[in-house]
């Protein structure tokens, strides 16, 4: 049987990287046993609509397992002893709903991929909830929102972000024995390729268990730039706000794992004893451990946030101003190669043009074999 290794996310725990890298490596990969599910053949039809599966879609199972199949026997064809690689965040559920419908969308991926002859293992990163919620906040703020912290905390319980019951609905599906569960923390993944090379060894790659040129995706923002970016979305829609979000972006981005703090000490401490009973079980049914992440250090790298000054609004709109100054002298510098490119290549038409006057003969024989 070939196997199937599906990385369902989650959501901010590095899955862009993950794919980003194992697109790099695709062909390298296919030539070690592993071919990588991507872009046209991708393992299911549009992966963006997953995440929002509560039900059996039959439509979309019919589609996606006669697109998938016929992946599946294209590279059997070719190597009978080809394993396959499928990652989305969207396998995960819908995390603006805690990840509650994550057994929906496990039911719906075993439906396509059932009775096809693969043996399918389920890998999962987990990260701390209160590590995750702080990273998602800013990622809904990315996507245009403007609430605070605190709304944003006041939506959600309990039975949001619950790992053990995420694992539980995928393990319902597949087997609980399917199931590979690994952590994203700093702990864990302590160097910059660290959590490439943990992926290759979950899969067994020696090209990913190696490797040392890992590029991350989706640095996210500096603290003080995810406040600037809330109180623009309130005045921006559309293309100016996705265009202020791309400056920002290069101007003042944060690095995995770099620290900063929405909560309170206390409101930390508060949030996560809503998961002490359920990662436990996590990390004593799936892990053989009895805790399953380290309790946060509160230091001065994850002090509470004291708010915008008007210091940091400037350093943030001059840098800013050099981006947009450099890249307009980029673009005016790509414009002028390209011009002084037209210009020669004009020249030398209207040169040849003027000399092929003075023979008119060949100029007569070579309209007739060229045209006009």
């Amino acid at each position: 049987m070939s196997k199937l290794l599906i990385h369902i996310g989650t959501w901010k725990t590095g899955s862009s990287t993950i794919q980003y890298n194992l697109y790099t490596l695709r062909e390298k990969l296919e030539e070690e046993g592993f071919y990588y599910l991507c872009k046209e053949n991708k393992m299911v039809d549009q992966d963006g609509i997953v995440r929002e599966f509560t039900k059996l879609e039959d439509k979309f199972i019919q589609k996606s397992r006669k697109k998938f199949k016929k992946i599946l026997e294209d590279k059997r064809g070719k190597n009978k002893d080809i394993n396959f690689i499928s990652s989305a965040e969207e396998f995960s559920g819908n995390p603006f709903y805690g990840f509650k419908n994550a057994k929906a969308v496990a039911q719906n991926l075993f439906e396509i991929t059932k009775d096809l002859g693969l043996d399918i293992s389920v890998i999962v990163y987990l990260r701390r909830q209160d590590d995750f919620f702080e990273s998602l906040y800013q990622q809904s703020i990315r996507l245009g929102e403007t609430h605070s912290f605190e709304d944003f905390l006041n939506q959600f319980d309990s039975s949001d972000f619950n790992w053990y019951s995420l694992l539980q609905g995928y393990a319902d599906v597949f087997g609980k024995e399917k199931i590979i569960v690994r952590r994203y923390h700093k702990k864990y993944l302590p160097e910059t390729n660290s959590l490439i090379q943990d992926f290759g060894k979950v899969i067994g790659s020696d090209i990913l268990a190696n490797f040392e040129e890992t590029t991350s995706k989706n640095k996210g923002f500096s603290r003080d730039t995810m406040e600037i970016t809330r109180i623009m979305n309130k005045y921006f829609e559309g293309e100016e706000r996705l265009q202020l979000r791309k400056i920002y972006d290069q101007v003042n981005a944060k690095y995995p794992f770099e620290e900063y703090s929405f909560f309170t000490e206390n409101e930390r401490s508060v949030f996560l004893e809503r998961y002490l009973e359920s990662n436990s079980a996590v990390a004593r049914e799936y892990l053989a451990e009895e805790t399953l992440f380290p309790q946060p250090k509160y230091n001065s790298t994850n002090n509470q946030y004291n708010g915008l000054t008007l210091e940091a609004v400037i350093v943030n709109f001059s840098k800013a101003l050099l981006l947009v100054k450099e890249d307009s002298e980029n673009e005016k510098r790509k414009l002028a190669k390209k011009l002084k490119k037209y210009f020669l290549r004009f020249q030398a038409k209207k040169t040849f043009s003027e000399n092929l006057n003075k023979f008119p003969g060949l100029k007569k024989s070579l309209k007739g074999l060229f045209g006009k």
